[in-house]
């Protein structure tokens, strides 16, 4: 079995912490932490530096960090009563590898050997050494929630976390995404909201499928069909909330495409949204995007936050009818 590095999530700790995010996101990580009793120390364009005292557990449960790390000049202090105090490494020490730090690579390696007994084990690790912090393994996202089979366009999960905030699902909605690919917004919306319906379409039967299995590993269940964005086969009115990962015309499919796509899909958006409904829509094709909400009858833009990922800047558009 592959190793999988292990924490005491139940750990008081007293630490200082760099958490890293998705640029866009920082506002949204802020607030969780703050709400934990967290000072935040300094904002960076993805991520903060926080001191933070309290059990991990609660820490470890925020959506919107996907890297948890400590300064390397503070690892005698963590070791003491931080966050590496509270590693449960499966031998007799901490197991860590050291990234690129160019020419220091190779002392750091030493001195984490002979100054804290650690093991040198760079493909069954701890803690990932970087030039921006020492990285804890066991509070990587993926580790704390589990990964997701992904599809070449699918959305990253800190952004899929702040889609689902933004579309402010109520209990007991009806929750459809036009393009659910492998189904990560469906996913995030059963977690983090109270949907009483999920709906997730797809022209391509094998995301569909990888959508399902997803779904059914975090325990949660949609309506999956294929189906054409431009031709949703939903009533007028019937959902209140959609939440989307538009092609960008760029891994995905063409702007030549998006052309004649997305007034086909807004106009659709526009038809299955009620009068107080609203939607949550992710694209970096932004000119297209503008355009084609001005030009569709009842929607428009009342929030635009740019996110980035994969060297790309798309924007999380949030988009409402404009009147019953």
């Amino acid at each position: 079995m592959p190793y999988r590095p292990r924490i005491d999530l139940d750990r008081q700790i007293n630490d200082h912490l760099i958490l890293r995010t998705a640029p866009g996101a920082v506002d949204y990580l802020a607030e969780d932490v703050r709400a934990l009793g967290a000072r935040v120390l300094r904002r960076y364009p993805d991520g903060l530096l926080i001191e933070y005292t309290g059990a991990l557990r609660p820490l470890a449960a925020s959506r919107y960090f996907d890297v948890l790390a400590v300064d390397p000049a503070a690892l005698s202090d963590s070791l003491k009563d931080g966050v590496l105090s509270a590693l449960l490494p499966g031998g007799d020490a901490v197991r860590f590898r050291v990234g690129d730090l160019g020419e220091e690579r190779w002392a750091a390696r030493e001195r984490f050997e002979s100054e804290y007994g650690w093991e040198n084990s760079p493909n069954a690790w701890d803690v990932n050494v970087e030039p921006g912090g020492a990285e804890i393994g066991a509070l990587y996202l993926t580790q704390r929630f589990g990964e997701l089979q992904r599809t070449p366009a699918s959305t990253n999960p800190v952004v899929a976390a702040v889609l689902t905030r933004l579309a402010k699902i109520e209990p007991g909605q009806t929750v459809l995404d036009p393009f659910c690919g492998a189904g990560t917004l469906l996913v995030h919306a059963a977690e983090l909201a109270r949907p009483g319906r999920l709906l997730g379409f797809d022209l391509q039967n094998r995301w569909l499928r990888m959508a399902a299995d997803n779904l059914r590993t975090r325990g949660a269940s949609a309506l999956l069909a294929r189906a054409d964005a431009a031709h949703l086969p939903v009533e007028s009115g019937a959902v209140d909330r959609v939440m989307a990962n538009l092609p960008f015309g760029k891994r995905v499919g063409s702007h030549r495409v998006n052309s004649a796509l997305y007034p086909a899909a807004l106009a659709e958006i526009a038809r299955v949204l009620p009068g107080n409904g609203r939607a949550v829509l992710l694209t970096d094709d932004k000119r297209l995007f503008r355009e084609t909400v001005q030009r569709t009858r009842l929607i428009r833009v009342i929030k635009e936050i740019v996110l980035a990922r994969g060297g790309l800047h798309p924007s999380a558009y949030v988009v409402t009818k404009r009147g019953r």
